[in-house]
């Protein structure tokens, strides 16, 4: 899981954000969430979330998963297009645009519209989860 668990050490602290430094570890390289992630110098991340307690500078903190983020997120980056595209399909199929073009033809323009739409509606909805992402999602845990 993205963070879930994860140890780092508060960087920096502004009294409404606090930074925590991540080391980089080898499924950095292939992961696909770099939603929140801003992969820096000499293997390290940063995470800035709002900052809710008092925090020192250089104090070890865990970073807590609170909801399933990565499942939301594939929800909206495979499930919403593959359901426009059905969508726009079946709709195609359907209406009466058999004097125009041809049945398929209609269904796969219809349907390619879909996938355009899943496009606009996917960017809007993960920047809704990326502005939302540290009250809903993540939570600073302190190690003792």
């Amino acid at each position: 899981m993205l963070y879930n668990g994860e140890t780092g050490f508060i960087q920096s602290s502004d009294g409404s954000e606090v930074t925590i430094l991540f080391t980089t570890g080898d499924a950095c390289e292939t992961c696909g969430l770099k939603v929140v992630c801003a992969p820096g110098k000499q293997s390290e991340r940063l995470l800035t979330l709002p900052q809710a307690g008092e925090f020192q500078l250089g104090q070890k903190v865990q970073v807590v998963e609170l909801s399933n983020l990565e499942l939301h997120l594939a929800l909206i980056q495979f499930g919403l297009p593959m359901a426009t595209f059905l969508i726009g399909l079946f709709l195609g199929y359907v209406m009466p645009f058999q004097d125009i073009l041809p049945r398929e033809l209609s269904a796969f323009l219809l349907a390619c519209v879909g996938l355009g739409f899943s496009f606009f509606a996917a960017r809007h909805l993960v920047q809704r989860i990326v502005d939302i992402i540290p009250e809903k999602y993540l939570r600073i845990v302190p190690c003792v």
